[in-house]
């Protein structure tokens, strides 16, 4: 090989080299920007490019028109509907529903009265005309007279094995993929999460907690009243082997829907959200306290909207006079069908390690 063919496969090897080495590079920025997508299960269209061109726009220190700091992002999230499922009727019922038999047995006055009696012989329609009251009435019977510490192993233990009638799934698997990935992303930007729900608080605390990777302290729902237990207010201390405990009465302290959200979110959260999210006309209040008290373009407002009845249910009901606002101020209405690409995370799958 004379002087001038070496040269030549010198400068073909250096050649091929930065040509690999560049395509090396080039498949890694590709890799790292699929891995990266903060939210591979909303469709490419105007709701996607606006949630994350807001947070985009509220978390760059150079955008001073937009910033928000990270101690005053806060974002909310109502729950049922909004990040899980909750037809035929809320999940919460169906809780409800198995703890019926026992309470029952320890109150047989209540065998002969509506909805007992139907629930009892299965007649689960009743449950679909009942008025807002005889729901919480229900709640209030079937999550009470028991310490809090009882409630609280009795829900996990229903959140592991309860199943939805139709799907067969278990119900913390009915839970939206596209939102927890929206949960994961805004954590990810150094938002504070809470959820601002009508479902019962310490029934969220633990059979979503976990799920949604929320702690119990940023969890905000309906409540029962307590009572503080010790030997001094009570004869029967066996109870609860002698401990003091937290007793729960079978009476209503707290229904957080509609008036009572933004309520709640000033007591428990002490600042105006900047991200607030909701399904229903019990969300329309907290919709228009972070509208109405947030400058503009610092505050986004998500409506999901359940029209998707192949991959999940479609349904207004409920939900009228918050689809008029929304369109009237221009709020983000969430398409089930047009924005998500999957509903449901894949069965299987543990639910926090679908979020990444």
């Amino acid at each position: 090989m004379n002087f001038n063919q070496h040269l030549f496969y010198i400068i073909l090897f250096g050649i091929m080299t930065l040509f690999l080495s560049s395509s090396i590079n080039n498949f890694a920025d590709i890799k790292a920007e699929d891995q990266n997508e903060p939210l591979p299960s909303w469709k490419e269209g105007i709701i996607k490019q606006k949630i994350i061109a807001f947070v985009q726009n509220v978390t760059n220190p150079e955008n001073t028109d937009y910033y928000i700091p990270p101690e005053d992002r806060i974002a909310v999230f109502d729950n049922d509907g909004t990040l899980w499922s909750e037809k035929p009727i809320p999940f919460q019922g169906y809780f409800s529903i198995d703890r019926v038999p026992t309470v029952v047995a320890k109150n047989p006055e209540l065998k002969n009265k509506s909805p007992f009696k139907e629930i009892l012989a299965k007649n689960f329609t009743v449950l679909k005309d009942m008025t807002e009251k005889e729901v919480m009435d229900l709640i209030a019977t079937t999550h009470s007279n028991i310490s809090e510490i009882e409630f609280d192993n009795l829900v996990k233990k229903w959140a592991q094995n309860a199943t939805h009638p139709e799907t067969k799934r278990l119900f913390v698997d009915m839970v939206y993929q596209p939102m927890l990935e929206l949960l994961h992303f805004l954590k990810t930007k150094q938002f504070k999460e809470f959820i601002v729900s009508g479902g019962g608080i310490d029934f969220m605390r633990e059979a979503l907690s976990s799920v949604y990777e929320i702690p119990n302290d940023q969890i905000i729902g309906s409540s029962l009243k307590y009572t503080f237990v010790d030997e001094i207010n009570d004869t029967n201390m066996d109870i609860n082997n002698n401990k003091s405990f937290i007793f729960r009465e079978p009476v209503l302290d707290s229904f957080d829907n509609t008036y009572e959200k933004p309520a709640n979110i000033a007591l428990h959260i002490g600042k105006v959200p900047v991200i607030v999210a909701g399904n229903s006309d019990g969300d329309l209040q907290m919709l228009e306290y972070a509208d109405d008290n947030n400058p503009t373009g610092k505050s986004l407002k998500l409506l999901i909207h359940h029209d998707d009845p192949k991959r999940e249910f479609s349904y207004d009901k409920g939900a009228e006079k918050v689809l008029e606002e929304a369109k009237k101020r221009n709020w983000n209405i969430v398409s089930m069908k047009d924005d998500f690409t999957t509903i449901f995370p894949a069965i299987g799958n543990k639910t926090s390690d679908v979020r990444k």
